[in-house]
């Protein structure tokens, strides 16, 4: 029978919390939020280069599939620090088209399109929130649709 060995790999933050005069969690929270908010607009002005690069790869008939998917991915992961996730759910439910598209051999231009206009719509227009879930409820009976 073999002897289970246990290791404690110690880390450099567990090290760091066990320091005197470190930062109590609330106040690192805080400040990566005061980060993030400063930095808000350069992710809202990715997201627009983003979405401007994925209309143009549309537009393109040689356009490729998985810059697109890229593109979307892109803009989920910059969406993770907005308060609205809305276009995140966009950005998911187009790679999960491309994905599709990728397996069936089919691409679906309108569906593309549908989700490339519903960015736009949720992105920097300011709209509640009841609106936001409105395009996004449309959109998942669009792409329940395109599954049958």
């Amino acid at each position: 029978m073999t002897k289970v060995r246990k290791f404690r790999v110690k880390t450099r933050l567990s090290a760091m919390i066990k320091e005197p005069g470190g930062i109590h969690v609330s106040e690192a929270l805080r400040r990566g939020e005061a980060v993030i908010a400063s930095r808000a607009d350069d992710y809202l002005n990715e997201i627009d280069v983003c979405i401007a690069s994925i209309e143009a790869n549309f537009a393109d008939p040689k356009g490729d599939p998985e810059e697109m998917y890229r593109l979307a991915t892109n803009i989920v992961t910059l969406c993770a620090v907005l308060p609205d996730p809305a276009l995140s759910e966009v950005g998911r439910s187009l790679c999960e088209l491309i994905d599709q598209s990728g397996e069936t051999g089919r691409r679906n231009p309108q569906a593309i399109q549908v989700h490339i206009a519903s960015m736009k719509l949720l992105h920097r227009t300011g709209l509640d929130l009841k609106a936001s879930q409105e395009i996004l409820d449309s959109l998942r009976k669009m792409v329940a649709k395109l599954d049958r």
